[in-house]
């Protein structure tokens, strides 16, 4: 990784994030794994569970808003924070056809979390 990334160890069972906040990075995960759950008509909705070398809080790169999940470290988890920034400069290096592609893949998957959580709803 580029000197210019920071990493951090979560503890297990630590928040690394917390659906509602507002959303200013993501994270890398080096090592470990977490769960990814959002809140939902008073239900809590486990989405996945994540690992070495996956994203968590991409959606925070692309849109600005808050996080639309919570992730907690399932065990002592490393993760490198990805700011804008950073992001961005990786972006611009890519061609315009990528660029497009990772935006319209981030899209889709924000709109296919929020329909699994609006199907894990409906009991």
């Amino acid at each position: 990784m580029s000197d210019s990334l920071e990493t951090f160890i979560y503890p297990e069972g630590r928040v690394i994030i917390e659906q509602g906040e507002p959303a200013m990075e993501a994270f890398l995960i080096e090592d470990g794994k977490v769960k990814v759950t959002i809140e939902k008509d008073g239900k809590t909705i486990e989405l996945a569970e994540l690992g070495e070398d996956q994203i968590f809080g991409e959606t925070a790169l692309f849109k600005g808003s808050d996080y639309g999940a919570t992730v907690t470290a399932l065990e002592e988890t490393t993760v490198v924070k990805i700011t804008p920034d950073i992001l961005d400069i990786k972006i611009r290096l890519c061609d315009p056809m990528v660029r497009a592609l990772i935006r319209m893949m981030m899209e889709r998957q924000r709109r296919s979390n929020d329909e699994l959580a609006d199907y894990r709803t409906q009991d």
